[in-house]
């Protein structure tokens, strides 16, 4: 999860017709708990761009790039992967994926150097690196990535011992408010929010606001893009008190105007966004801004 923005100059290709985050469910019933951050990419729509190279820099994780790695020692090739959800929790990285692909044979596996053994009945394969691969005997066309001690911590979710993300209200309730209809779209803490905007909020504000004072105050967020004629962009903030969401609000509100200002003194198409609508219920802040598609 890195820059949103870059997506909206990247996005002519992206028009498709609309998907759904099918195994973001999926990943939600089947996480734990703990689970601090997730990012759902709908790798085939991404990969319908010119620009797919850049964009899976953006979306793709670092973590799914070193998870490719060892798919392919299992047969698995990166244009078999549809759908991915990488997550983030206390013990690292793991995540779901979704694809063209079957679960490989065990003696393909072992002559690639992995070992191969069962976890709860289900393969389960490990590569040098520490990296294991689970597939569930009950789901074709899926497979679980991360350490084998994240992986037993997802079975025993899966097995109905432990909670699963589904119990995190904050979590349910940002993901419930995302347009399903995305290609990329997540939940990540407060802290992240910084690096997920990056170079997007321009000087002309960054300038004038003390940022890093206003981010100290949302716990977690939600965000999304949607996309027709223009890039919509969604972002949920939720705040550490009520009062934060309020100041939150009416700083992002007067930043509105001074996107105008700034726009109007640096000449048209200067802005990387326009319609800045901010509304607040309570600690949460909800920010929609539209993007030319360039």
């Amino acid at each position: 999860m890195k820059n949103c923005f870059p997506l909206l100059a990247l996005a002519p290709l992206l028009l498709a017709a609309p998907l759904r985050a099918e195994l973001l469910p999926e990943a939600v019933l089947a996480f734990p708990a703990q689970t601090t951050a997730l990012e759902y990419d709908s790798l085939s729509t991404l990969r319908a761009s010119p620009k797919y190279q850049e964009l899976r820099k953006q979306y793709s994780a670092e973590g799914l790039q070193r998870a490719q790695k060892d798919l392919l020692l299992l047969g698995i090739s990166e244009d078999q992967i549809t759908e991915v959800v990488m997550a983030a929790g206390p013990n690292g990285f793991f995540g779901l994926l979704a694809g063209s692909f079957q679960t490989t044979a065990a003696s393909a596996a072992i002559k690639q150097g992995m070992t191969a053994s069962l976890l709860e009945k289900q393969p389960l394969f490990c590569a040098k690196d520490g990296l294991c691969f689970l597939f569930p005997v009950r789901e074709g066309g899926r497979v679980l990535f991360g350490s084998s001690a994240q992986l037993r911590a997802i079975s025993d979710v899966m097995q109905g011992r432990e909670p699963s993300l589904r119990s995190n209200a904050i979590f349910s309730d940002l993901i419930g408010r995302m347009e399903p209809h995305s290609p990329v779209l997540g939940v990540a803490p407060g802290s992240k929010i910084g690096l997920w905007a990056g170079d997007s909020i321009p000087q002309a504000l960054s300038s004038r606001l003390d940022l890093t004072k206003i981010f100290s105050t949302i716990d977690s967020f939600g965000y999304s893009v949607t996309l027709d004629s223009n890039a919509h962009v969604g972002l949920n903030l939720f705040c550490s008190s009520e009062q934060s969401a309020t100041v939150i609000r009416t700083t992002l509100s007067a930043a509105s105007g001074l996107e105008h200002a700034a726009a109007g003194a640096a000449g048209a198409g200067s802005f990387p966004f326009n319609n800045l609508v901010v509304t607040s219920t309570g600690r949460l802040v909800a920010v929609k801004l539209d993007a030319p598609i360039r």
